[in-house]
């Protein structure tokens, strides 16, 4: 395989990846009103319960002002709460609220089904390669920790130590990668 066709497959995993595992459940989203970024939003305080307004944007990559407009679009949906620290009464924690972790519980199964149901047709021999091949480009392509930390998926309380994103972490400084 050329280079250039190479380029192209791996361009095609990509949008089979986002049109059969994650589009099927952007059409969930799309029933409940819930863009990509919302849900982005709704994962990132379900692994870090009670985050702050800050701790979102930072999460999310966005501005406080942004973050906060996101939040209050979520509040208003019902999906997500602001509760006041009562250590500190100007820092609001953010919660799921039930209805917002039934909703992120009915998407994660839908992807986890979707993409259980492809890797299932794979031979374990093609699978085993697949997977050490995404682990040996991730090591080529993230070079040091600050491209770590640019496509971290910030799993929060979730983090596994095992991640491919950690353990080039830990070989280029020799420890783990904090909990984001």
């Amino acid at each position: 395989m050329t280079d250039e066709q190479f380029q192209r497959t791996v361009r095609l995993f990509s949008q089979a990846v986002l049109s059969r595992v994650l589009k099927p459940a952007l059409d969930e989203m799309t029933k409940q009103d819930l863009t990509p970024v919302q849900l982005s939003c709704i994962r990132f305080t379900h692994h870090h319960p009670e985050a702050s307004v800050g701790m979102v944007a930072d999460g999310l990559g966005v501005s406080a002002a942004a973050a906060a407009k996101l939040i209050d679009r979520l509040v208003k949906k019902g999906l997500l709460t602001r509760e006041e620290d009562p250590q500190d009464r100007r820092v609001l924690k953010i919660k799921l609220t039930p209805e917002g972790q039934k909703l992120l519980e009915t998407i994660c199964s839908l992807e986890t089904e979707f993409f259980t149901s492809i890797i299932k047709r794979m031979s374990p021999d093609s699978l085993k390669g697949l997977e050490l091949g995404m682990v040996d480009f991730l090591k080529a392509a993230l070079e040091n920790p600050g491209q770590i930390d640019q496509i971290c998926l910030k799993c929060g309380w979730s983090h596994d130590l095992d991640c491919p994103g950690n353990l080039r972490y830990r070989e280029l400084t020799g420890h783990n990668k904090e909990k984001v």
